[in-house]
């Protein structure tokens, strides 16, 4: 009877164990939406479908040979920006820092994406929040400002007051990181298309980041709507070599820096797109058996809360893949419990991907084609 007990003890120790490894990949995932980076040698149009990592040269001319296809931002300001885009999303679904009330409501919320359709449904409250904070907006244009919009839901006095913590931030402590995003993305499409150079090199501290994201940890894929979605695998991240070569401030610096340039990158697309373009995060839960260093975590949860604040309207839902079998079954028969807005902003993949054996598989045909038409299933799920 006592064994029995005890193996039921360690079965329940090991199904909240994966449980909470559930939230810390949803949080990882939220932390790092990145953006588009390319090979120097292969300049093709930001609208084009982009695919990026932080793989060996090697790897990032195949994949920038290949028609159509472009890679993003450079690995480690991608994976930078992956990573905060997961703690950010596990804060808008309410589990835990900022409240409910928020983000699960986003992006996620409004089923057309279409620029025309949102200004004019949003229309009211743009004028609203632009005659609250004239000075504030006189340089953005109304799609910056329908992101706070849509943030909040059409609430004029929250989007007011989050306007000016961002203008403050931008102008204060984030002014660097924003002027050197602008000045990389600038240089980065003089050339007509995507020059990753400049933007790799003026990512904050990358020289000591990028040895530790690599393709196998983190690649971005464009979806076919136009979409960014970051992809991690979080077993493969050796978080406590990172944060030995990094302090927490200088990896909450590299994230904020990644989400500046996505959102650059984002809202590029939506003007010649037509619709408004979002930040999505998937986190492959191949391997992961631990949690995270306590220093990772500090920085993701650190940039999740600036991101929240400084980035609203940017992001869409995050996608847990290659659950373990029993964690699984357990979120399957969950799932329809959670709150309708948890369910929009986080889905689980039903079966396990199991052709991804690397990251990087998914720089290369067939496998991209179908990781992302399985990615598109799991989001229509």
């Amino acid at each position: 009877m006592a064994g029995t007990s005890a193996r039921g003890a360690l079965r329940l120790s090991q199904l909240v164990a994966a449980a909470a490894l559930v939230c810390w990949g949803g949080l990882l995932a939220f932390v790092v939406q990145p953006a588009a980076r390319s090979s120097p040698a292969t300049r093709q149009p930001l609208t084009a479908t982009h695919i990026s990592s932080f793989a060996p040269a090697a790897e990032r001319s195949a994949a920038a040979a290949a028609p159509g296809h472009a890679p993003l931002l450079g690995a480690s300001v991608a994976a930078a920006a992956a990573l905060a885009v997961m703690a950010a999303g596990r804060r808008r679904c309410g589990l835990g820092l900022r409240g409910p009330q928020v983000a699960c409501r986003a992006l996620t919320a409004e089923e057309d994406l279409s620029l025309d359709t949102l200004l004019k449904k949003y229309a009211e409250p743009i004028k609203a929040i632009r005659n609250a904070c004239k000075e504030d907006l006189e340089s953005f244009d109304d799609t910056y400002v329908l992101r706070f919009a849509i943030e909040h839901k059409g609430d004029v006095v929250a989007a007011a007051k989050n306007v000016k913590e961002v203008m403050e931030w931008r102008a204060g402590d984030g002014k660097k990181i924003v002027e050197s995003a602008a000045a990389a993305v600038a240089e980065a499409t003089s050339g007509g298309g995507w020059n990753n150079v400049p933007v790799a090199a003026a990512a904050p501290h990358s020289a000591a980041i990028s040895k530790f994201l690599t393709g196998s940890q983190i690649v971005v894929v464009s979806l076919k709507d136009g979409d960014l979605c970051s992809c991690i695998r979080a077993s493969a991240i050796n978080d406590k070599e990172l944060m030995d070569a990094v302090s927490v401030d200088e990896l909450i610096e590299f994230f904020l820096y990644a989400r500046e340039v996505n959102l650059l990158v984002a809202n590029s697309r939506t003007k010649s797109s037509g619709r408004l373009v979002q930040l999505l995060a998937a986190n492959d839960l191949t391997g992961v058996s631990k949690f995270p260093d306590d220093r990772f975590q500090k920085a993701l949860t650190g940039s999740s809360k600036l991101a929240t604040t400084l980035y609203p309207g940017l992001s869409g839902p995050t996608v847990i893949l290659n659950l373990p079998g029993i964690v699984r079954l357990l979120v399957q028969f969950l799932t329809p419990l959670f709150p309708g807005a948890v369910q929009q902003k986080l889905k689980f993949a039903r079966g396990p991907m199991a052709y991804l054996k690397d990251l990087t598989d998914v720089l290369r045909e067939p496998t991209k084609s179908m990781f992302v038409d399985d990615l598109a299933a799991v989001l229509k799920g």
